[in-house]
């Protein structure tokens, strides 16, 4: 019963995480507080040395300059 309760209370907080970040989306927030909002939620931490694209890039699984290349390709289509 009480592992079946903290799995879940672990799913609502899920829930609850997500709901407040698409509120954050919908406000107008600033591309740099979404992308510091995902990070946040997801307990990813930006290192000492490393810029917040490169925390994004290793959050996605991808070299920040696949996330430039992808960003660019959205942004003019190419």
């Amino acid at each position: 019963m009480r592992q079946k309760l903290c799995r879940r209370l672990e799913e609502l907080e899920k829930v609850s995480a997500r709901t407040r970040l698409a509120r954050r989306f919908e406000s107008g927030a600033s591309g740099i507080d979404k992308v510091r909002e995902i990070l946040r939620v997801n307990n990813v931490q930006q290192g000492p040395n490393e810029s917040l694209v490169e925390t994004f890039a290793r959050f996605l699984g991808i070299s920040s300059w696949e996330l430039r290349n992808r960003l660019m390709e959205r942004a003019y289509g190419n």
